[in-house]
């Protein structure tokens, strides 16, 4: 977030159906810190780029079931794209979801708020995952 935006296309997804929590991340990046927005969990590289994300309670937060992220993660059909704000007090993150349910793509959009008690600095940046 050094930059005025940062993209990033994440390798690697993974789903804890017992937690329900889903993680995303980029390979090749030395982690600085985490913080926690709402559920939300970013991890900030050294370069203050967002390097992964770990979002909690996914089925509620995305109004679907467990086994629909499951199964699309399975069978390769799941998209996720976050959007990471920060401004001097805020940092603002946008989930979109895209998963396929019985062979319709849905789409499920969340989002979040804490303040930037990390003060990290001013800046946008983005982190896809498509599998």
């Amino acid at each position: 977030m050094s930059e005025p935006v940062t993209v990033r296309k994440g390798d690697a997804v993974d789903y804890d159906l017992q937690n329900d929590s889903l993680f995303s991340y980029a390979r090749g990046l030395k982690y600085r810190t985490s913080v926690d927005v709402d559920g939300i969990i970013l991890d900030i590289a050294e370069d203050n780029s967002l390097m992964s994300v770990e979002i909690l309670y996914v089925s509620g937060r995305f109004g679907i079931t467990r086994q629909d992220v499951r199964q699309s993660i399975v069978s390769r059909k799941l998209g996720l794209d976050v959007k990471l704000e920060v401004s001097e007090n805020l940092i603002n993150v946008t989930l979109d979801l895209k998963i396929l349910k019985r062979n319709v793509e849905v789409e499920r959009v969340a989002c979040a708020s804490a303040m930037n008690s990390m003060n990290l600095p001013t800046g946008s940046g983005s982190l896809a995952m498509i599998t």
